[in-house]
């Protein structure tokens, strides 16, 4: 375990007339270039990141020489006609003017062919991985299933973590690999934990720069290094334990554990108990919904962030009945229980019970600075109190996102299956029932999301009820309620994925522009026809297609080919678009959305990021993290007349201080540790101070009064 570098790069803040809140922490991520062989060239997008400044510039280099003559200040893509596949490119950026970083080399993603039975179609470049072999089980069967992202060994790329999913009910595997196909590790959740019903999360718990994986376990379980778990309530259970299942094959006793693995080696860090316990059989008809166990193992989780706490995990299980719920944070020797959430025996809670839906939402939907938990038809607090239910029952799909754009603050949209409701569009803050479309059916599919640029805002279609944009009036289109919507080619708008194809919408109709199935793709989930993860992972903030194959040897990832003329940091340095794709395999796979109206021009999130030194410790105390976390101090602040900067170097600086609108108004050169900033004659507002030294950038809004 190593610790934190914290980089403060945020940078050129907008103007708010709300509360201010301290800077989120994201994960450090590199430039990501994707050169993919085209018949004009080489296309190559590459990653913009939510620190760097709006004027960002980059310039591009092919095995070393740089090919672009000016800086390119536009959308994070350009077309080389004079590369080839066989050519390795870096991408150096450009702030002031000045080049502060060059990225490592990228190799190209080759043309390939499609089956033969598609030879007429033409070829395409994206990329294979090779899986390892699947799992070795008596009487079971393995397919490579739902898939996570996280920077597991902190280089700033992503590995893929997924679950192979048994064709029993018993015995799913975890296992993590790079963008090569290397495995890194494999966990055997092992026989007294159920397929699909794991809950894996991947996330950087404390905040070290790596990511941790955690999911449901039990007696048996075995992680990434041959080990059984050994800690906590594991310290002392039976391994070969078998916990008893109903006829149908689900888990209908405990124990049951929750567990923190080193996402780098598997390797068991910390189990807990879980919460709520299943509870004792003869009461499982009246508690969960059903006595066969299936209700009961409708386990869910989800990570929230909370501005005084970080990160936390919360898994909890129940939709139909009682839900209940406990949160955790890791701080990377301890597990610590926060708070519970529990419907049971609570007549606070008794209109929260049956509203879960099969999937979970995260976003920070009240603006307090802290994330809440949609939970179908209602939603739980950051400090784990209910903050309202709508009475209006469980769903199958959801949607939060800016979905009214001309309305404030951020809606929830989602499909009931209990008779009269049909679907409803509310306020994901205070769960004011906006409009509604009643429908005496279950509404088992419907999506929202802006796919139709006639329209400001969502389209929404709902099987059986037709198609509405986003204030509820009908609409003459037929968009199909089966699809989920993607940033896929190079507009403002998503397009529709429906099972390995997708289409782009024109004037209402679709117009196909992948079919995957061409190349071999499969989906997962049988007639859900999932993808494995649809998520903006390399690149620019165009999402990428992650899709195995039909027998489970090998995953391909699709990647836009498109020119796009948008200039748009990564969506994984939206928090709400991060949270909601660590929470993708939750349930039925919903896609992710960002915070903001996405044809309007992004907002500069107030973020930073969190590198990780291989050379540190890990902080471990609440006074260690937060002093790692303001390494760049400046106070007061608010301020009045001056603030002062105390910086732990006594290296020259440059210190400008910008407007919220990016105007520089005053550069200051020092080597002082404490640099005293003249803020007088300035209008009351929030400004950024920008420190630059040996090459690094640190940022923080000052708020003057």
């Amino acid at each position: 375990m190593k610790t934190k570098q914290l980089l403060l790069l945020l940078l050129l803040i907008g103007c708010s007339s709300g509360p201010v809140f301290s800077q989120r922490p994201m994960e450090y991520l590199n430039r990501s270039i994707v050169p993919l062989e085209t018949k004009n060239g080489i296309y190559l997008t590459w990653r913009m990141l939510g620190t760097d400044p709006a004027d960002v510039a980059f310039n591009l280099y092919r095995n070393g020489e740089k090919i672009n003559e000016n800086p390119i200040d536009g959308a994070s893509n350009y077309t080389d006609a004079s590369g080839s596949v066989t050519d390795k490119y870096s991408v150096e950026t450009i702030v002031n003017g000045e080049a502060v970083e060059i990225s490592g080399e990228f190799e190209a993603w080759a043309q390939q062919d499609p089956l033969e039975n598609y030879a007429s179609k033409g070829k395409l470049a994206f990329k294979r991985i090779p899986l390892p072999a699947p799992p070795v089980l008596e009487g079971a069967t393995f397919s490579a299933g739902d898939m996570s992202v996280g920077d597991l060994d902190g280089d700033g790329q992503y590995e893929l973590i997924f679950e192979w999913e048994s064709s029993t009910l018993k015995n799913s595997f975890l296992e993590a690999i790079d963008l090569e196909g290397n495995s890194l590790w494999r966990i055997n959740a092992g026989p007294n934990t159920s397929a699909v019903k794991l809950g894996f999360m991947v996330y950087d718990l404390d905040e070290d720069g790596k990511a941790e994986v955690a999911c449901k376990t039990g007696p048996g379980t075995v992680d990434g290094t041959g080990a059984f778990l050994s800690t906590g309530p594991a310290a002392e259970d039976n391994d070969q334990q078998l916990v008893l299942r109903s006829s149908s094959g689900h888990l209908q006793v405990d124990p049951a554990y929750l567990t923190v693995f080193d996402g780098a080696t598997g390797k068991e860090l910390k189990t807990v108990d879980y919460f709520p316990a299943i509870g004792p059989i003869g009461e499982q008809d009246a508690t969960w919904g059903d006595g066969r166990g299936y209700r009961a193992s409708s386990i869910k989780s989800a990570v929230l962030y909370h501005k005084d706490l970080g990160p936390m995990l919360v898994f909890g299980r129940g939709i139909y009945t009682r839900i209940a719920m406990a949160a955790f944070t890791w701080n990377g020797q301890d597990l610590t229980q926060v708070w519970t959430f529990d419907t049971k025996d609570n007549p606070d809670y008794k209109a929260y019970e049956g509203m879960g839906n099969h999937g979970v939402c995260v976003g920070d939907v009240d603006g307090d600075g802290s994330d809440e938990l949609i939970y179908g038809a209602c939603a739980i607090d950051h400090d784990g109190n209910g903050l309202y239910t709508t009475g209006r029952g469980h769903g199958d799909s959801h949607a939060l996102g800016d979905l009214i754009p001309d309305r404030p603050g951020l809606e929830f949209f989602q499909p009931h299956e209990n008779s009269t409701y049909g679907i409803s569009m509310r306020d994901a803050a205070t769960g004011e029932i906006i409009w509604e479309g009643l429908d005496s059916g279950d509404v088992g599919r419907a999506w929202a999301a802006d796919v139709d640029s006639r329209y400001p805002g969502a389209e929404i279609s709902a099987i059986g009820m037709g198609n509405y944009d986003s204030k509820g009036r009908l609409l003459e289109t037929t968009y199909n309620a089966y699809c989920q919507p993607l940033y896929f080619d190079g507009d403002v708008q998503k397009e529709l994925r429906n099972g390995n194809t997708v289409d782009n919408i024109t004037d209402g109709k679709g117009n196909r522009i992948l079919t995957a199935y061409y190349y071999g793709a499969s989906t997962i989930h049988s007639t859900k026809k999932d993808m494995n993860l649809v998520a903006d992972i390399v690149g620019d903030w165009r999402e990428e297609i992650v899709i195995r194959d039909a027998e489970s040897t090998q995953l391909f990832i699709f990647s836009s080919w498109f020119p796009t003329e948008r200039k748009n940091y990564t969506l994984m340095h939206d928090p709400a678009y991060r949270m909601q794709v660590a929470t993708q395999n939750i349930g039925y796979n919903q896609p992710a959305n960002v915070s903001y109206y996405f044809p309007e021009p992004a907002p500069v999130p107030n973020i930073y990021t969190i590198k990780y030194d291989p050379d540190d410790s890990v902080p471990t105390s609440s006074d260690e993290i937060d002093k790692a976390r303001n390494e760049l101090v400046v106070f007061p602040n608010p301020a009045k007349d001056f603030v002062t900067i105390s910086v732990s170097a006594s290296s020259p600086k440059t210190v400008e201080l910008y407007s919220a609108m990016g105007t520089k108004i005053s550069s200051t050169e020092s080597s002082d540790r404490l640099i005293e900033v003249n803020l007088k004659g300035l209008a009351p507002g929030m400004y950024v101070l920008r420190i630059c030294s040996d090459g690094t950038m640190q940022a923080v809004t000052v708020i003057k009064n």
